[in-house]
């Protein structure tokens, strides 16, 4: 059985208990993150990567979920159309599926996830997009990279 989950638009309060939403800035401001970006327990290195995703068609299928127990993981769009974020608060160790949610992102916003948020892979509708992303590393091969897999698989889809 799939269970079905509708795209909800992304808001900052309704995003708040998984991380922050940065709209693009009006001239003249400069948002910051330096309340909730970065790295704790020997992630202190910052790792900037960027990232050329395909796009999708809705709907998606999600049977996993991730989270970085040691980061923060900021996506800041470099050329984007429309993408997807899905994410789940923590129960017990694992995404808790009865909280799961699913947001369509316009392109010129970014996501930062808070540290340990469960959240789905990056996913791009509409046309391939590109990314830098931003978190912390240890430096070292322990990763604090950790998957779950979903109890049924999520279809996420255009409301």
């Amino acid at each position: 059985m799939t269970r079905r989950l509708v795209l909800e638009p992304l808001t900052q309060d309704a995003f708040a208990p998984f991380g922050d939403v940065i709209d693009a800035p009006a001239r003249g401001e400069r948002p910051s993150l330096e309340q909730t970006i970065g790295g704790s327990d020997g992630a202190t290195q910052p790792k900037l990567a960027f990232s050329h995703v395909e796009p999708w068609a809705l709907p998606i299928q999600a049977t996993q979920m991730e989270r970085h127990n040691r980061s923060s993981q900021c996506f800041a769009p470099m050329d984007v159309a429309r993408w997807v974020v899905m994410v789940a608060p923590d129960l017990d160790g694992k995404p808790d599926e009865a909280g799961l949610r699913a947001f369509l992102v316009r392109g010129d916003q970014a996501v930062n996830y808070h540290t340990s948020a469960w959240h789905h892979p990056v996913r791009v509708l509409d046309r391939p997009g590109r990314f830098a992303v931003l978190m912390w590393t240890t430096g070292t091969t322990a990763d604090d990279e950790e998957w779950a897999t979903l109890a049924e698989p999520v279809s996420i889809e255009a409301g």
